[in-house]
């Protein structure tokens, strides 16, 4: 039985509104209330200086709303009517009301202006002067770390000064790009007022809610992902206040059955608003990614996203130069369309890496508008493996603010190419054949997007080393001479292959024998 409006309405009614004589439907304080998959969204209209006084309020609907049946679970958030214009800064005034829209634009609500007027507002009844403050601060999250969440060892902000700068197909890329050189990774779309990667991933539906009632992340290319996207019909505007976006956002993160993962991708809206502000205090960031174009009004606005981050003492990892140059299909021609080397200029001016380049090119943009990312549905192209040498080169950067970063292995290729000798700084050697390496190559043409796409790879017995390509402080490219190129191994996929030669060597060689190939 489907969940009704009008029975959480019913519940409601019998909690008291801060008056505590009438109820908080009949006092108006319920804004309309959206029912989703079970769940219930809304929120109750508080005045804004007695928010922290009202949490019990809060939390009271809250219990009384999840214990209805069929409900799996509601969301509700306190928030405060807005006025018009704001008020210009006076002197503190002798009641809560005057002393609240004299600092901002927040106004009470009438039925609660009035309760409070009458003395009955459940505080000791008559107005009391509120004291003066000073004016808000933004905290470091130093302060007052946020809680981390069960199984994802990384939470990796991408985020952009200001919209239409490719920021959501970055971010999905990158998590496909941290998928290639085999990381376990998932998206987290925090754009709540417009949602991409359902469409980005070519995936829709509605999420499952679990026993535990939590709900479990859709899953496309491999990648768990998890958007209010899922939840609300493509063309539906999603009207929330800051706060009731917060709590969403909380939800998705803390109440969504992610697993284990090495990292987590949050895909943040564009700007540097109330909702970023939040997510960067709240969320345990183990960093942030700056995606801008070249142009110097893009990179005035990533300059601000880029500032916000390092005043709530968020790691910025790097920039990232989206729509970086053109090249004509037919001629080959670069074109420096919004410019040359802005992003990278401004990176060497603030101290920061430049992560990389991605070009303005016509199949990144078809694939992402038909849900197949250029990652994922074509590794090969040289699009798709600069995406993943910039997720490379993110993860090393993650793992030096972390202060996890090991210094790169000494590599050296044998004089017949057919050997790599790898020797780590603790003492560790090994000596990996070029076949096995082929073979075993952390790419999607090998490992596909799931074990069940794995594929089992032939007759390299006589391939050879022809290059290696570094990629930052974490990962080397291997080229071989039959042109495989798009493996990027890390230094922990090098130890494992390593430590682990003979076990997986046996179990190639087996599989190789079950299906009927050759190693010639």
């Amino acid at each position: 039985m489907a969940v009704d409006k009008n029975k959480v309405l019913d519940a409601l009614r019998r909690v008291k509104g801060p008056d505590l004589t009438s109820n908080l439907v009949d006092l108006g304080l319920i804004s309309e209330v959206l029912i989703k998959d079970d769940r219930v969204y809304f929120s109750i209209t508080v005045p804004a200086h007695r928010a922290q006084e009202l949490e019990a309020l809060r939390q009271a609907a809250e219990k009384v709303v999840s214990g209805l049946d069929d409900v799996a679970g509601a969301t509700v958030v306190l928030t405060a009517e807005r006025g018009g214009m704001s008020a210009p800064p006076a002197p503190p005034l002798p009641s809560r009301a005057a002393a609240s829209s004299a600092g901002s634009n927040v106004t009470e609500h009438p039925r609660v202006r009035e309760a409070r007027e009458k003395g009955t507002t459940g505080d000791g009844a008559g107005a009391r002067a509120a004291p003066a403050g000073p004016a808000p601060t933004i905290t470091p999250r130093s302060a007052n770390q946020p809680l981390g969440i069960p199984g994802i060892k990384h939470l990796i902000a991408v985020a952009s000064g200001k919209g239409g700068v490719g920021k959501s197909t970055t971010a999905v890329n990158l998590a496909l790009g941290l998928r290639a050189i085999g990381l376990k990774a998932g998206i987290m779309d925090a754009d709540i007022y417009g949602p991409s990667q359902p469409r980005l991933l070519g995936l829709s539906g509605k999420p499952h809610v679990t026993e535990q009632n939590k709900l479990r992340p859709m899953e496309g290319y491999g990648l768990k992902a998890m958007s209010m996207g899922f939840m609300v019909d493509e063309g539906t505007p999603i009207v929330w206040r800051g706060p009731m976006v917060v709590q969403a956002l909380n939800q998705m993160l803390r109440e969504v059955m992610w697993g284990e993962l090495d990292a987590l991708i949050i895909d943040m809206p564009p700007g540097t608003g109330d909702v970023q502000l939040t997510m960067a205090q709240q969320v345990p960031l183990s960093g942030a990614v700056i995606v801008s174009t070249p142009q110097d009004l893009a990179l005035i606005d990533a300059r601000k996203g880029l500032a916000m981050f390092q005043r709530v003492n968020v790691p910025v990892l790097g920039l990232i130069e989206n729509m970086s140059y053109f090249l004509c299909p037919s001629c080959g021609t670069r074109s420096d369309i919004f410019g040359h080397g802005g992003a990278e200029l401004e990176a060497q001016k603030l101290g920061l890496p430049f992560l990389g380049g991605v070009p303005l090119h016509m199949d990144i943009r078809e694939r992402s508008d038909s849900g197949r990312p250029i990652v994922a549905t074509a590794p090969d192209s040289p699009q798709a493996l600069i995406y993943r040498e910039i997720a490379a080169k993110v993860w090393g950067e993650v793992q030096n603010a972390a202060g996890a970063a090991e210094k790169a292995p000494d590599l050296m290729v044998s004089p017949g190419s057919d050997v790599l000798h790898v020797a780590f700084e603790g003492g560790e050697k090994y000596d990996l054949t070029a076949e096995m390496l082929r073979v075993m190559s952390p790419s999607a043409e090998v490992q596909g997007h799931s074990p069940e796409q794995r594929v089992t790879v032939a007759k390299k017995k006589n391939v050879r080393i022809s290059e290696l390509r570094p990629i930052g402080n974490y990962a080397v490219r291997i080229v071989f001479d039959d042109k495989h190129d798009t493996g990027l191994f890390t230094w922990d996929y090098l130890r494992t292959l390593g430590r682990e030669k003979e076990a997986r060597w046996a179990e190639y060689l087996a599989e190789m024998e079950k299906k009927g190939l050759s190693r010639g």
